[in-house]
């Protein structure tokens, strides 16, 4: 156990869940009052169990003041090949959190992330990666100033509060069967190349993008003219976080426009056409997740969707190993 400025750092386990449900509550009430297009709804279940999962994971510290828990940092790995060719780890939205009663929350986060990150090197770790809530500057400013870079984000809009206007013209708003996803392989090349390309620099998992065409429970949205597939919003139930997961709210995983449609509102138009489509169906939410290092889709998603999460990443430089 280490102990800095009467604060120690302990392995979280499950004796700290309840008071870590806690915290993370209370971050989650902060984001939604400047997020307010967030469910509104009781998500103690979902954090209790993100947090029972990641108790059982190897790198996880509590810090405790005075008995109680003031902060934890927990991350879930690591695996081969994450942002690189090193091992890497992740920490999930809820897997981190840090009471807003201690003065310090940034020195606060800055010392449990040292703490972590040491057992990191000790076990050739060098790429780790954490969701963080978007309107959360002080402990944003604490990752960044620790070297982290934001690299995607999650958005959210409650869809009765997402009026777009929507005029079909010579363009033909669908959506495509399953059977039919093959249709717009010629458009998800676009979008890989697009990705791999500057500034994203993303590269591609071939055996991952073929299994994009079976995916169950995919639905794929699309804009026709004359018969041809100009682009598609793809929408999933599956989530990148907790909040992500709730029961009326979809997740726009996709999207690409051929280049010479942008510009004429065809993207919007679509947009409209999935969110009224889902409406009908129940949901409430819909939510995107988008790389902040795509300007393209950055700019885009941003004119109608309210960040709530950033995903921050980081690259230990390997060579340290050499020196311990």
């Amino acid at each position: 156990m280490i102990t800095k400025n009467r604060i120690t750092f302990e392995k979280f386990t499950e004796k700290h869940i309840d008071e870590a449900v806690k915290l993370a509550l209370a971050e989650l009430e902060n984001e939604r009052k400047q997020c307010p297009d967030l469910p509104n709804d009781d998500f103690s279940k979902h954090l209790a169990g993100i947090l029972h999962w990641l108790s059982s994971q190897p790198f996880g510290k509590a810090a405790m003041s005075e008995g109680k828990l003031v902060g934890y940092l927990i991350f879930a790995g690591p695996w081969d090949g994450f942002f690189g060719d090193v091992k890497g780890v992740f920490s999930p939205l809820g897997g981190s959190a840090f009471s807003y009663d201690y003065k310090n929350r940034d020195r606060l986060a800055s010392m449990l992330f040292a703490s972590v990150a040491e057992e990191f090197v000790e076990q050739d770790v060098f790429s780790c990666a954490l969701s963080r809530y978007a309107h959360d500057e002080e402990i944003a400013k604490s990752f960044v100033l620790n070297g982290f870079g934001i690299r995607c984000s999650d958005a959210v809009r409650e869809i009765s509060s997402l009026a777009l206007p929507r005029s079909s013209g010579s363009i033909h708003f669908v959506e495509l069967p399953s059977n039919e996803f093959e249709r717009i392989r010629k458009l998800r090349s676009g979008l890989v190349k697009h990705l791999e390309r500057a500034p994203v620099f993303c590269p591609t998992d071939m055996e991952r993008y073929e299994q994009w065409f079976h995916k169950e429970g995919m639905r794929v949205f699309v804009a026709e003219s004359d018969g041809e597939i100009i682009g598609f919003i793809s929408v999933d139930d599956d989530a990148e976080n907790f909040i992500a997961e709730h029961d009326t709210m979809k997740n726009i995983c996709g999207a690409y426009f051929d280049e010479n449609y942008r510009g004429k509102g065809i993207a919007q138009n679509l947009l409209s056409f999935v969110a009224e489509t889902l409406k009908a169906e129940g949901a409430t939410h819909l939510g995107v997740d988008c790389e902040t290092l795509n300007p393209t889709a950055l700019n885009f998603w941003g004119k109608y969707f309210e960040p709530y999460t950033y995903s921050f990443a980081r690259r230990i430089d390997e060579r340290v190993r050499t020196t311990k």
